[in-house]
């Protein structure tokens, strides 16, 4: 017989663009983003790639809704979300499950970031109050890529993407990351090493039965740097007269911290009849941290001891806290389908879900004096530098009676936290494009809290309810509403009442409405005002004895009193603007006070850390003939923030100007992509945070220059 040829003609689009397709953050099923009833922005891995991102600093950078709240070199970072900081035990998801967010997260395997600014009591239970960070990973495909990346400073980073598919129909596949990185950071004495690998499998078990797994393990060794404070608690350190890539309190024996953190989740998802589904799934959650830093704190000759002096003389301490041990358990179980009522459509999920957080650290040192250790961490006084003169050397801590070197340990439970909760959202499709979503959860929380006296045991019902309308197919109109619980925070070990105890969990409620828009199917821009109250919490200097401080008249305690009021307007754009333009970008408009305080200075003022406006601009532009090259310009705006309650103190304002240029061999669908990236190309110096960690201030200088040189061969 002649041989028979035949020919396959396969079409396929290529999405050169910013815009995701839909958003599982903060949903407890998957939704277009386009039409979601919630404010959010997603950031996907072409972005990532382009921006050279390594960490979430890099890409937080991208919505104007969220902000550093205490991220420095070096250690894992914590962020505020529309002016409210994110509790880690709660904030952070891979894949819509809860993980220990004390870790730096590897992005080698994520296919985007999410971030959901806003209520997500429904879909999280008792949890963040200002939003949620998610990650996706990348599934499985076929690929086989290499990555080589370098700095102006010398760092090196090298990754492999591998996938492949097995089976006789294809029906298993599987994806390998790994990444090798040796960092050279801005700040001096803070060069490091992290290693990545990570393992994503999907199992088409039967045509209506799925199998999915994802595990990811980080090993990272770095110093981490400590930030500024006030001096006499009333004036900003001279900014001319510091370096950023100076290292407060450096001393030649310091130890580096070492990160050790895995995550894992699998998912089985089985198709019923009748438009039905189920989902099983279940995630465990890892951090294990070595935590060694010369801890730049305070002055004990300054008036408030817990600031630098007005001279710029700070102390600095001895902190040893090995073996922190932070461990996140979610077992979770769902069933979502429709129900047609005459016109009515129903979109029923209901579900259940196990919820674990398990703290073990070391004990606490006896506050009332530095040089005496007990059981537990290390934090022991060792000498006092100025932040405007050349650091001194001094010996590391030993113990004042045996003149031996110091131990720290055992490792304790400090925080015991078990939710069990029953959730039910109910989605009704109403002619004419109308959708109304009433949503809520039933929370059995038990959270007890060993360093301090407060121990929580409480059931609650959570709701949310929003509405949509799309008067034309490229519109949604849409408002929410909902209520929700989140953990007390830790009063600072200074305050006398309560020092180092956590406060009850409170309440934060959220009114949304807002307008999402396509003008082009590839382009999204999205507006959204925002009202939400949550309680006031600083360190009050009482009057006379309260329930939180008995015994407190006449000194501080850290306790709630009054509440915060923040109202905002977003505006956003993701997509494809034009032919030879893609871009995102965000603005966000905030007046965030405080109200019905007891300390009158503090009514009425802006709270610390989170300005008026911020500004985010990222674009690429491909140049005319230039057959695979783009120009990639980014510009952020950061209006005046304060570093006091009382807004008598703040940071002034800053533009950071980026440019980026990507060229790809051979044109667009070439197998070579080159990409230089420069942050902060006029070596702006600023403040970047004047955020609050357990009740304490501190400022922290912004980054400057950085080039990165990227290249990314696919087979």
């Amino acid at each position: 017989m002649a041989p028979v040829t035949t020919t396959v003609v396969v079409k396929g689009e290529f999405k050169d663009d910013y815009l995701p397709e839909s958003l599982g953050t903060g949903t407890l099923n998957t939704l277009p983003l386009a039409t979601a009833p919630l404010s959010a922005s997603v950031v996907t891995r072409d972005l990532l790639s382009d921006q050279a991102a390594r960490v979430l600093s890099d890409v937080v950078k991208n919505d104007a809704s969220i902000g550093e709240d205490y991220a420095p070199v070096g250690y894992y970072g914590d962020f505020q979300i529309r002016g409210i900081p994110i509790d880690l035990a709660t904030g952070l998801k891979i894949n819509g499950l809860t993980i220990a967010g004390e870790q730096d997260v590897p992005l080698e395997n994520k296919q985007s970031v999410e971030f959901l600014k806003g209520l997500a009591g429904v879909e999280s239970g008792v949890a963040s109050a200002g939003g949620l960070i998610g990650y996706v990973t990348k599934r499985p495909s076929l690929i086989t890529a290499i990555d080589a990346a370098t700095d102006h400073r010398g760092s090196s980073f090298g990754a492999v993407d591998l996938g492949r598919f097995f089976g006789s129909h294809k029906q298993v596949g599987a994806r390998i990351n790994l990444a090798t990185e040796h960092m050279i950071p801005y700040v001096q004495h803070t060069n490091g090493w992290r290693g990545v690998g990570a393992g994503a499998a999907d199992w088409r078990i039967n045509p209506a039965t799925t199998l999915v797994g994802d595990f990811e393990y980080q090993h990272k060794v770095q110093r981490s740097v400590t930030g500024y404070q006030l001096l006499g608690g009333t004036l900003v350190p001279d900014i001319t007269r510091l370096a950023p890539s100076h290292m407060l309190g450096y001393q030649t024996w310091m130890k580096p911290n070492t990160f050790d953190t895995w995550n894992a989740s699998t998912r089985l998802t089985r198709d019923l009849p009748h438009d039905w589904r189920a989902q099983i799934a279940g995630s465990l959650s890892h951090s294990l941290i070595d935590d060694n830093v010369v801890y730049a704190y305070g002055n004990s000759n300054n008036d408030p001891w817990y600031d630098f002096a007005a001279d710029g003389t700070y102390d600095i301490y001895d902190y040893r806290n090995p073996g922190e041990l932070r461990m996140n358990g979610v077992a979770q179980a769902t069933a979502s389908g429709r129900i047609r009522t005459g016109a009515l459509t129903h979109e029923i999920t209901a579900g259940t879900e196990l919820f674990l957080r398990n703290v073990r650290t070391p004990g606490d040192r006896n506050p009332g004096d530095p040089s005496y250790v007990v059981d537990g961490s290390i934090y022991a006084w060792i000498g006092s530098e100025n932040i405007y003169q050349p650091d001194q050397s001094f010996a590391a801590a030993t113990d004042p009676a045996t003149g031996h070197a110091l131990v720290a340990g055992p490792r304790a439970l400090k925080d015991d936290n078990h939710q069990t909760s029953l959730l039910l959202q109910d989605r009704i499709r109403i002619p004419h494009g109308i959708q109304l979503i009433a949503a809520g959860r039933f929370d059995n929380l038990r959270d007890h809290n060993f360093s301090g006296s407060m121990n929580t045991d409480k059931k609650l019902w959570l709701p949310q309810y929003a509405a949509t309308y799309n008067p034309i197919h490229s519109v949604t109109i849409y408002g929410n509403y909902g209520v929700l619980l989140s953990l007390g925070p830790q009063a600072p070990w200074w305050t006398y009442g309560d020092a180092n105890q956590y406060l009850a969990p409170f309440f934060t409620r959220q009114a949304e409405a807002g307008v999402k828009m396509q003008p082009t199917q590839r382009l999204l821009v999205t507006a959204a005002w925002f009202r939400m109250t949550t309680p006031n919490f600083y360190p009050r200097l009482l009057t006379a004895n309260d329930a939180t401080c008995p015994t407190g008249a006449g000194e501080l305690c850290f306790e709630i009193d009054g509440r915060e009021v923040h109202n905002g307007l977003e505006l956003s754009a993701e997509g494809k603007a034009a032919r030879w333009l893609r871009l995102t970008g965000s603005l966000t408009a905030m007046n965030a006070t405080g109200e019905r305080t007891s300390t009158p200075s503090y009514n009425g003022k802006q709270i610390i850390n989170q300005p008026h406006v911020r500004t985010s601009l990222f674009a690429d532009v491909l140049v005319p003939h230039g057959r695979g090259l783009h120009l990639m310009p980014g510009w952020g705006f950061t209006g005046v923030k304060q570093a006091t309650r009382d807004n008598t103190v703040s940071v002034p304002a800053y533009n950071i100007f980026n440019m980026g240029a990507r060229y790809t061999v051979g044109g667009e669908q070439g197998h070579l992509t080159l990409r230089l990236y420069a942050d902060n190309i006029a070596n702006k110096r600023y403040w970047k945070d004047t955020g609050s960690s357990y009740g304490d201030t501190f400022l922290h200088l912004g980054a400057p220059t950085t080039v990165r040189l990227s290249a990314h061969y696919t087979f």
